[in-house]
Parts: C-alpha cells; structure tokens; sequence
C-alpha cells in the first residue's frame, strides 16, 4: 500500500507522495503520475507532488503532470506543498525547498501559503507579439515564470469560453521558435485597477485547469507592463483568488515576487494494490510493489 494525501491551492489539485528514500525512481513516477491523475478511473488531479530530501536545503519538491512528464514550477502546487511539509514536521513553518527552476522561500500560517518565486526577468519577454495561425490574429506576451507562460489580453473577453482556451492552447503548446518547450497560455481580462480575472490551459495537464499560480504571477506582471498597474495584484481564477506581490529588484526589468493563496487538505488515504495493478504496466507495477517492500 503507498500512502498518498490530496490537496488543492484554489481548485488546482495535487496528490502528495513521499519519496523520501528515493527509492521510487524517475520513470516509475512518471507511471504513477499518468495513472493517479486520470479521473474517473482513478483518484484524478492535475499532476503529483513528489516529497524527497535535498542537500542543503529542507526538502525537493517535484512535480510530476498528468500526462507524465515532469514540471519545473507550479506555483499553487509549491504552496501546497510547503503546507504539507509543514504540517508532517518534515520542515518549519518558516521553509525554503530545492525545486527544478530554483530554491523556493515558502512562509505557511494555516491555510494560506506565500512563496517567494525569487525573481523573475522581463529582459527577454515579448510583448504585444502579433500572432496568427492564419484564421486569427492575438497579440501575444511572452515570459518565463519558473516555467514558460503566454498571457493574452483579448478586445472581448466575454467570447473566451474554457473551451476556446483550451484550443488556443493546444495551438501554442508545441515546440516552436517563440515556444521552444510549448508554453502555458493564460486569457486575462482587467477587472479593476488592482485586480485580474485569469483562466489557464497549463502545459502538460493539456487542459484548462481551475487555477494556475504561475498562471497568475505571468498575467499580473504583463498587466503591470502594458497598463502600469501596482502590486499586489489581486488574481481571480474560476477556483480562487491569487495574490501576485512583487518589486522591482536592483536590475531593471527584473521583479522580486511572492505568491499568496489558500491550501486545503482533502483526503488522506493508501493507494489500493488492485487499483495500482489495473492501472500500471507488469514492469511498473513489480518495481513498485518491490520499493513498497523494501522501505
């Protein structure tokens, strides 16, 4: 049996396992993250968040998608995972941890969890790049937040159904030149002087999610670009409301930010052998049940 805990950071869902032996090796997590994540037939989230020791640091966080391949950056996924390690003692409140896109600062006082995203560098963001696949035409923004991020600002956002994102995410996630690894795409609309509603197709779940924290760290920095708006930046996502804090560093075009959301425990419970069996292949699932043997 292989204990497992489900989280949410504003609708964005999360299975949390401890690999703290590492004795679950990459590809058998990429199995597992392809086989819990789909819904219906199994537990269903938006990937896997992966617990393991790390040198100088308290813990590694890794974050594995839905469809298997491994993230560099979540944001609401860290925040999730900051709480846990600080609710199973794994680290103090008061945290930072490894991740792929960098050491990540993390502060949890019950629900809420602000990370600090280090800093994030608009020297070679794009903005109001003219886009067309030849039916139509976006101007796009384009940045790096941990992960790669396309932000759009369309004349009618009232006509962007989750669906039509959804296709225009398809279309842009693919490697090309402006988006070598494929990218996320956010549709952003202005709601006030200091707020932002935002609604993401995240790469690699392939879909519109109901939250993305880098999602809305990319969309408040381009808004503050393009229409001089101040932090902190109030985020609303059809799950919840990020806040996106951030200051100019020392370089110029280079921000310090801090991401601030809600977290929820959802349930805690083991991974089922029968389930597991119907769900990885023969080799997968040998491995597995031999790593779950040997501690």
């Amino acid at each position: 049996m292989v204990p497992f805990t489900k989280m949410h950071g504003n609708g964005n869902d999360f299975l949390v396992l401890e690999n703290l032996g590492t004795a679950l090796e990459d590809d058998l997590l990429s199995a597992l993250a392809t086989a819990l994540c789909e819904r219906r037939h199994s537990l269903g989230a938006d990937g896997i968040l992966v617990v393991e020791p790390f040198r100088d640091r308290n813990l590694r966080m890794r974050i594995f998608n839905a469809d298997g391949s491994e993230g560099e950056m979540c944001g609401n996924g860290a925040r999730c995972f900051a709480r846990y390690a600080a609710a199973r003692k794994l680290a103090p409140p008061e945290m930072i941890f490894e991740t792929l896109a960098g050491p990540i600062t993390a502060n949890v006082t019950e629900s809420s969890v602000i990370i600090g995203m280090g800093k994030v560098s608009l020297k070679e963001a794009l903005f109001n790049h003219l886009w067309t696949d030849g039916e139509r035409s976006l101007p796009l923004n384009a940045l790096t937040v941990g992960v790669p991020h396309c932000v759009v600002f369309p004349e009618h956002p009232e006509e962007w159904t989750p669906e039509q994102i959804t296709l225009l995410g398809r279309a842009l996630d693919r490697p090309t030149p402006l988006f070598p690894s494929g990218t996320n795409v956010n549709v952003a609309t202005r709601l006030s002087s200091s707020s932002l509603r935002a609604t993401t197709y995240e790469r690699g779940v392939n879909a519109v999610t109901r939250s993305c924290g880098t999602g809305s760290i990319a969309s408040a920095l381009v808004a503050a670009r393009l229409f001089g708006m101040a932090s902190p930046i109030r985020v609303e996502n059809p799950g919840g409301v990020n806040t996106v804090h951030f200051e100019e560093s020392e370089e110029e075009l280079v921000f310090r930010v801090r991401l601030e959301g809600r977290t929820t425990f959802v349930a805690e419970g083991m991974l089922s052998t029968e389930g597991l069996r119907e769900r990885l292949s023969p080799e997968h699932f040998a491995r597995l049940d031999k790593a779950i043997r040997h501690g």
